[in-house]
């Protein structure tokens, strides 16, 4: 037969935290309420849309700032007011801004509820894709 061995004092204490932290886990424990399938299939709907209307948006501010700025660079000989790049792009920010937060509500999205973090992604998706088609537009 074997002999059993006696614990430790530091495995015994280990062993006495370890029960007495899980009883206090379990009394922190925090319910997050589910969400049923409708609530998630809305949420899912809402992300698509607040992916692709910026990116919808980048690409025409991409034509319209080929059109409106060229190259967005003073060149010899031009006639008018040449803007650098970087106002266009801070054009573009502002605007992009402005049109999301007044049409989202049209689109059944809560502007409401938008966070910094939420407008920051937003707006770095119409500021990205405005930047690739201008810069493929130009080339």
């Amino acid at each position: 037969m074997a002999k059993k061995r006696k614990k430790s004092k530091s495995a015994q204490k280990a062993a006495a935290s370890t029960t007495e932290g899980s009883k206090a886990a379990d009394e922190k424990k925090i319910t997050v309420p589910k969400k049923d399938a409708k609530e998630r299939k809305k949420a899912r709907a809402d992300g698509i849309i607040m992916t692709m209307y910026p990116a919808v948006l980048g690409v025409i501010f991409g034509f319209v700032s080929l059109q409106l700025f060229g190259a967005g660079v003073p060149e010899e000989g031009s006639m008018g007011m040449t803007y650098p790049w970087y106002f266009v792009m801070t054009l573009v920010v502002v605007v992009t801004f402005y049109v999301q937060k007044f049409t989202y509500p049209y689109l059944n999205i809560k502007v409401e509820e938008f966070k910094t973090k939420d407008w920051l992604y937003v707006e770095f998706i119409a500021v990205d894709l405005w930047l690739v088609t201008w810069t493929l537009l130009l080339n």
